[in-house]
């Protein structure tokens, strides 16, 4: 046993003064002169001056191509004719809607009604689009006063395009109502047609 002990001994000697020996070689072989000249690359380094100034474009929205060629302004014809006012046919009304209007009927003699204001209508666009002509007939009342109510579409040719604008227009109208021994008086189944035409 004690010579178990002793072989430790010399066994960790050894071991020591190999790990002493290894450590001063390390240190012997690392002192290297810092200061000494030592062959190398070199990088040199230089810096450009750039012109930091940014380039500014000025761009402008580019103009829309122009029309060479407007279309033509289409002469639109509006006729209000009204079958039942005795003959009389008024063709492209265009009167003035601010007319004084009275509605005094003192003295006035006995006679049938009288258009006195018929306002063209509008020409409906979708028809004006697609080239459409027609006609409607329509049929109201004129009251004691001389306006007009209760407007109705009898006929349209064609269908579907003019009924509105003509019935909007026919409430437009005024009348000289019709006078029965001094008194004014309501008349029902009046009627006028209304024609749309387009002019090339």
């Amino acid at each position: 046993m004690i010579t178990r002990y002793i072989y430790s001994i010399i066994l960790a000697s050894a071991v020591t003064f190999a790990l002493f020996f290894v450590m001063q070689l390390l240190v012997a072989s690392g002192d290297v002169n810092l200061d000494g000249d030592k062959a190398g690359n070199i990088v040199d380094m230089v810096r450009i001056d750039r012109d930091e100034q940014a380039m500014v474009e000025d761009r402008k929205p580019e103009r829309p191509p122009e029309i060479e060629d407007t279309p033509p302004e289409l002469d639109l014809q509006v006729n209000v004719n009204n079958p039942t006012d005795s003959g009389v046919s008024f063709e492209r009304a265009a009167v003035d809607v601010g007319a004084n209007m009275s509605t005094g009927f003192g003295g006035a003699m006995d006679g049938d009604y009288l258009p006195i204001v018929k306002v063209a209508p509008q020409y409906p666009r979708r028809a004006q689009e697609r080239g459409i002509s027609g006609w409607v007939l329509v049929e109201f009342t004129v009251t004691e006063t001389g306006a007009v109510e209760d407007a109705i579409v009898i006929e349209a040719e064609p269908t579907g395009y003019f009924e509105r604008a003509a019935t909007r227009a026919a409430l437009k109208f005024k009348y000289k109502p019709k006078v029965i021994n001094g008194e004014p008086q309501r008349t029902a189944g009046v009627r006028n047609l209304i024609t749309f035409e387009m002019e090339e």
